[in-house]
């Protein structure tokens, strides 16, 4: 079992994210390492927790929760 906590985690073993807009459910996979590059930009701190309260949904609430997911993306 391999224990995920930071976005680190994530590009370590070659997940992407799947992040929940709590408030209207919309998924969204995204590649760690696109995840990752966004922390650094505004200087958030890597745990997926507190990466999790900064995001904002489309709908525009703010807060979601990330799994690690393997599933592929094509872009």
């Amino acid at each position: 079992m391999k224990r995920i906590d930071t976005v680190a985690d994530l590009v370590r073993h070659g997940l992407n994210a799947q992040i929940e807009c709590r408030k209207c459910r919309r998924v969204v996979l995204i590649p760690a390492s696109r995840l990752r590059d966004q922390c650094f930009a505004k200087s958030i701190p890597m745990k997926l927790d507190m990466v999790a309260q900064h995001l904002r949904c489309s709908c525009g609430h703010r807060g979601a929760k990330i799994d690690a997911t393997g599933a592929g993306i094509d872009r």
